[in-house]
């Protein structure tokens, strides 16, 4: 069972969120596929964070007023749909959800009942009630 998946759910000012996202954040690899975006993180983000093992970061998405952001899985669209769905879990039904997401993932989160509500040249902002 060591190399099954488990969910971590951590604060933005938790230092447990520290130990494990700042060596991936900070991977230029990471950065690059990320589109050269910074992560972002104030004490109101709440962050799902898919780990193997000990410590081994797979991916992570976190949320703030709604909005879900700062996700990255390595690509792997499966993942994303489970920490999708663990954030919809503490999240009141009704509730408008939004997501900025690239070309990649917009299949994924159209078949998951997402909206497109605004297109940019490489983004979209997406929307969905729980």
């Amino acid at each position: 069972m060591k190399d099954e998946i488990r969910i971590e759910k951590i604060w933005g000012t938790d230092g447990r969120l520290y130990e494990l996202i700042a060596p991936f954040v900070m991977n230029p690899e990471v950065i690059r596929l990320n589109g050269g975006y910074p992560f972002k993180n104030t004490e109101d983000h709440l962050w799902y964070i898919s780990v193997k093992g000990k410590n081994l970061v797979t991916g992570f998405i976190s949320i703030v007023n709604d909005h879900l952001c700062n996700d990255f899985t390595w690509q792997d669209k499966d993942l994303l749909r489970i920490l999708i769905e663990r954030a919809f879990m503490d999240i009141e039904k009704g509730t408008l959800v939004t997501f900025v997401a690239d070309n990649s993932d917009r299949p994924l989160l159209e078949e998951m009942g997402f909206s497109v509500q605004k297109e940019w040249t490489k983004y979209f902002k997406m929307a969905k009630i729980i």
